[in-house]
């Protein structure tokens, strides 16, 4: 069906080319994982839901695997770093205060005329990114843009528990291009911020690893259920709209509560947890790369894309391809 309303509606915004990398490393996930402590046992439940997990090596940083995504997502595109205006990139588990990773990576990009910046809110980066993308193609009178999320999320969290082996590396591109007022394909898109649930999830002491609250699938299905609700509201929508849900799935739990919260088919998910395990805000564009890739999403799928992460941010994106 033909998705109408939403913020972006007529502004000729489309995703025109998507790509990710993985580290060459994949490690599979031990058939005698440790047993969780009982906090640990609250937030990820009685199955990880996850296979296995790609770890990078020293050679394989976050700039590294970002240019690898955006150099795909541009060939899947059929551009050159040349043609881009803007480049945004996302990334927290291995961030920077200064100089950022974004200018640098555009410039191995070949993309020395875009503006290039960082931006962050965790899991909920790639719906960020494409938001500030859209808002400044059409401020601006800019046409092509190229956002990117890389993570390491396996540094981000301690070795030897039974969580360790639910985070993975890895990077996804998109290319967000304004073309024609009637071929609007990116239709909508909202993030939100909490601050009374910041203490949530957070990477704390001289490692940085990662703290979360039993809470936390709770609070992600809720709030990224808001987020999903806005979105679906303010285009006269509801799920059964919708072919397909490309969500940010966080874990095995987070993932049952929010398809149970916003009323998901399960068979009209999509998500790579399985086998790439959770790459916080690669996830989402990861996912689209490989199921365009393999033919599974196709030209005209409406598609939504909900996500929750630590801040507290929520956010959701409405399309076709």
């Amino acid at each position: 069906m033909a998705v109408t309303g939403g913020i972006w509606a007529g502004r000729g915004l489309s995703f025109r080319g998507f790509g990710h990398y993985f580290p060459q490393r994949w490690e599979p996930t031990p058939a005698d994982l440790p047993e969780a402590p009982a906090m640990e046992a609250a937030i990820l439940g009685p199955d990880l839901g996850v296979a296995g997990r790609h770890l990078s090596d020293d050679s394989e940083t976050v700039p590294y695997m970002a240019v690898e995504a955006g150099r795909r997502a541009l060939d899947n595109a059929g551009l050159e770093g040349g043609d881009l205006d803007l480049v945004v990139f996302s990334s927290w588990s291995q961030r920077r205060y200064a100089p950022e990773d974004g200018p640098r990576i555009a410039l191995r990009l070949g993309a020395r005329r875009a503006l290039a910046f960082d931006v962050c809110a965790a899991c909920v980066g790639f719906v960020h990114g494409v938001q500030t993308a859209a808002a400044l193609l059409t401020s601006h009178q800019w046409r092509r843009a190229l956002v990117i999320c890389s993570d390491q999320f396996s540094r981000r969290l301690k070795p030897g528990r039974r969580g360790s082996y639910v985070g993975g590396d890895g990077a996804g591109a998109a290319v967000l291009e304004v073309g024609p007022p009637d071929d609007s394909r990116l239709r909508d898109s909202v993030v939100l911020s909490y601050g009374e649930h910041a203490g949530v999830s957070k990477a704390r002491g001289t490692d940085g690893w990662t703290v979360s609250l039993p809470t936390i699938a709770d609070v992600a299905a809720e709030t990224a259920g808001e987020a999903t609700d806005l979105v679906l509201r303010r285009n006269g929508m509801t799920l059964a709209d919708i072919d397909w849900v490309v969500p940010h799935p966080g874990s095995v739990r987070i993932s049952e509560q929010l398809l149970a919260r916003i009323g998901a088919d399960p068979a009209r998910v999509l998500t790579n947890l399985h086998t790439r395990g959770q790459t916080t805000s690669a996830t989402i564009p990861t996912a689209l790369s490989e199921y365009v890739e393999s033919g599974r999403l196709g030209k005209g799928d409406v598609i939504l894309s909900p996500a929750a992460g630590a801040g507290w941010f929520s956010g959701a994106l409405l399309y076709q391809l």
